[in-house]
């Protein structure tokens, strides 16, 4: 419970530095799912896609969502720089960096909206990643943590 608790205090600690230092570039519904080897892992799902807070800072992307699943609450933090987001047809890649780098994870995220909001990640993307004096690419779960004790 313990690492839970931890996850919550970094995912809203984190949400409420961007509120104030970050730039909010979109708010969409969307899933987000860890990808190792040959396995998927969910870090951002929902029976409804659940909605997906995007804001930039100092060269990185850093994704929020709050939302409930089977009567339970979770929280979500997605951070990549931005010299390693690739914008998809309908989503974006993160590739290994940083605690992603361990594992040799990517992460794909499908995202829900119109394609102003698309255009608009493509521009933020290309302007923005210069400003990335390192490169720190993280995820914290706690859908992930809960998906992860149920196999086991």
């Amino acid at each position: 419970m313990s690492s839970m608790i931890d996850a919550v205090e970094l995912v809203v600690g984190s949400y409420v530095d961007n509120l104030c230092k970050g730039v909010k570039v979109a708010t969409t519904k969307g899933v987000a799912y860890l990808l190792v080897g040959r396995r998927e892992y969910p870090l951002i799902e929902g029976s409804v896609p659940p909605t997906l807070h995007i804001y930039t800072r100092e060269g990185h992307l850093f994704i929020y969502s709050f939302w409930r699943s089977n009567e339970r609450e979770h929280e979500a933090f997605i951070k990549a720089s931005l010299t390693r987001v690739h914008l998809l047809k309908n989503g974006l890649l993160i590739e290994p960096h940083g605690t992603l780098e361990k594992f040799d994870a990517y992460v794909l995220i499908k995202l829900l909206g119109p394609r102003d909001m698309f255009n608009l990640l493509k521009r933020i993307i290309n302007e923005e990643k210069f400003m990335a004096k390192e490169e720190n690419g993280e995820v914290v779960s706690t859908y992930l943590e809960e998906y992860l004790k149920t196999r086991r």
